[in-house]
């Protein structure tokens, strides 16, 4: 999952507009204009997939553009432009499509195969573009997405198609890396639904790309939430607008709970904190506590059966240990 990072902060100010203009040509062979006598400033980071492409950009005043000459490379991907927020703002324009202005959580579709700009409006403007083989993506629509639909409104699939960019973007190290095709599916599939699939395409994206979007989005605040010893799963469903017995499905298909599952992320985070040096002074029992476990008894066992070794044998061996072994599994 090739991943491509830029910074004009990089580079002399001199220098920073060359650099920008070389790193927009090369990565997408567009065109780049900044204010006269300013100096771009711009950060910019792509994930590339297979049939997708995501760049994120944040920048100062600046026009990108697809010219009339920039089109021979023959890109004829359908790309959803999405306002993430920010301090600036953007317009895009396009031949048939007119100028559209998003705002925070809208979008906009653009067309590789018809010259186009984006105009941002700095500093702190963010930018969010997701792009798709059209070989891809016109057979889930059953034909192009019409014009008339050009400005994209929030739905679920476009928020968490949003989500997903961002996080593949973000230039972290992510745990599903290896697993590219179904990133890109998952993607595809949270497109589609946003731009009006055919029944059996939605049917299909539902069942997979909208459901591990969902999957992966709780997991997450699970994980966020996982030292709150009354956490329900009632509580996670509500918070995430689906029904407590959707949500147990969820983890059924998983080959798992959602008892199980809560249960492995409060061990994990118990067995960081047993062998964080700074917190040496606490006790097991606060550990286990703060961790989200409101009985020792049962914290104990979990723990022993699940490592193989108790809660104080791990602290035991830490302290010996200068890597601070992390949990198994």
């Amino acid at each position: 999952m090739a991943f491509i990072s830029f910074a004009s902060s990089e580079f002399p100010e001199r220098e920073r507009l060359e650099a920008a203009q070389d790193c927009y040509a090369a990565m997408a062979n567009v065109d780049l204009a900044v204010p006269r006598g300013e100096s771009p400033d711009i950060t910019a980071r792509i994930r590339l997939l297979p049939g997708v492409s995501i760049a994120y950009v944040e920048c100062s005043s600046l026009v990108a553009q697809r010219k009339p000459v920039n089109l021979a490379d023959g890109n004829d991907d359908i790309s959803l432009l999405l306002n993430p927020g920010g301090q600036g703002g953007w317009e895009s324009s396009q031949p048939s499509l007119g100028e559209v202005s998003c705002r925070a959580g809208e979008g906009c579709l653009g067309f590789n195969e018809v010259p186009g700009r984006v105009a941002f409006r700095g500093p702190g403007a963010r930018f969010l573009s997701i792009g798709f083989a059209r070989r891809l993506l016109v057979p889930l629509l059953g034909g192009n997405p019409p014009l008339a639909m050009n400005k994209l409104i929030r739905t679920e699939p476009l928020a968490r198609l949003a989500r997903l960019a961002l996080e593949l973007t973000s230039g972290r190290a992510l745990s599903f890396a290896q697993d590219t095709s179904r990133m890109a599916d998952q993607a595809l599939d949270l497109a589609a639904l946003a731009l009006g699939a055919t029944p059996d395409a939605a049917h299909h994206a539902r069942g997979r790309g909208l459901r591990e979007a969902r999957l992966r989005a709780i997991k997450a605040d699970m994980l966020a939430l996982a030292s709150r010893g009354d956490l329900s799963l009632t509580q996670v469903a509500a918070r995430h607008g689906v029904s407590p017995g959707y949500l147990r499905a969820l983890f059924r298909q998983e080959q798992t709970t959602f008892t199980d599952y809560l249960l492995r992320l409060r061990l994990q985070l118990a067995w960081r904190r047993l062998v964080e040096p700074r917190l040496g002074q606490r006790s097991v029992s606060d550990i286990a506590f703060a961790s989200g476990f409101n009985n020792l008894s049962w914290f104990y066992r979990a723990f022993k059966q699940h490592f193989g070794v108790t809660p104080s044998e791990i602290r035991a061996g830490a302290a010996m240990d200068v890597l601070r072994p992390a949990p198994p599994g």
